[in-house]
């Protein structure tokens, strides 16, 4: 196998602690390629990311490890750093993306990579698992804002829609150019779904890396029904707004509208029915919820979710 050059991106804003523990997590990596890691601080210049970065570096951090400032606030900007730094500057074959408050297991890239060379797929996306910082309340019980479930099994998928664990390959520059992250959803998410629903409109393949463990911290001020409730709403807006972009016929508009008064009616009932049961009454709200942020991309409404930082 041909020695391949690595970078992982790691968008980071306000967390010092967070970005602490996943380079520890990165630096323990059992592979055989070039590891390069990249953080790319949203704080701007002077960051505290930076600071982070600076500080490790001088503790003898045991891989290539750089930091960029991207001024301009957005999680779109900074992933968009990310490729133009990895794949442009560096001359990378592959970019993998990880968050801020996510830790990884010693095999992650490698499962990553694994994955890439057998189906020679554009972009691999990994497992996450949650982790609680506190005792979780009994409603979360299976919720997928906080299980993340998509595929069991390694191997091609239709589509990875999220950038919580995700390799990029080089491909995707190559083949197409030009295409990045929207700005448009910097703020109010579903910019990694939309991104990746684009690529597989013009041709982009995907697959899954079921070993490649990757672990989300979730911290008390993300253990809330508030949060939860906001998350599922700010998922039904990303679904219209990326299915507005796509060029919708009106046959596409008639069964959206059938799916989703059916969703409101499921919801409520199950609502009703279920005051017995929290987790499954709170997935009716949630999925009531997730209709409601749908009725409020398509009168224009939009909620800037990532204007607050959770965690540390």
């Amino acid at each position: 196998m041909k020695n391949l050059k690595i970078v992982v991106g790691i968008p980071t804003f306000k967390r010092p602690h967070g970005l602490r523990r996943l380079l520890e997590s990165v630096a323990v990596q059992i592979v055989d390629h070039e590891l390069i890691v990249l953080v790319a601080d949203n704080e701007g210049d002077g960051g505290i990311g930076l600071v982070t970065v600076q500080q490790i570096l001088a503790e003898r951090y045991p891989l290539q490890l750089s930091a960029i400032a991207v001024n301009e606030r957005g999680i779109s900007q900074v992933r968009n750093a990310l490729m133009s730094e990895a794949f442009d500057n560096i001359g990378a074959d592959m970019l993998a993306m990880i968050d801020d408050d996510e830790w990884v297991e010693p095999q992650w890239i490698s499962a990553l990579v694994k994955v890439q060379q057998q189906t020679k797929v554009d972009v691999v996306g990994g497992s996450v698992s949650p982790e609680f910082e506190v005792t979780p309340p009994n409603w979360i019980k299976g919720l997928n804002i906080y299980y993340q479930s998509e595929y069991d099994e390694s191997g091609i998928v239709p589509l990875v829609s999220g950038t919580t664990n995700v390799l990029l390959s080089r491909s995707i520059i190559d083949k197409y150019p030009g295409e990045r992250f929207d700005p448009y959803y910097s703020l109010v998410g579903g910019g990694d779904k939309e991104f990746f629903t684009r690529l597989k409109r013009l041709g982009a393949t995907f697959a899954f890396a079921h070993e490649a463990k990757a672990h989300e911290i979730f911290g008390a001020s993300r253990l809330t029904k508030k949060w939860a409730i906001e998350r599922s709403y700010r998922i039904g807006a990303g679904d219209i707004r990326i299915i507005s972009k796509n060029n919708p016929s009106t046959l596409t508009w008639i069964k959206e509208t059938i799916k989703l008064i059916g969703a409101i009616v499921v919801s409520t009932v199950a609502f009703v029915l279920m005051i017995a049961v929290p987790h499954k009454r709170m997935k009716a709200r949630l999925k009531f919820s997730r209709q409601m942020g749908k009725i409020s991309a398509l009168l224009g409404i939009q909620k800037q979710v990532y204007r607050n930082v959770h965690g540390n």
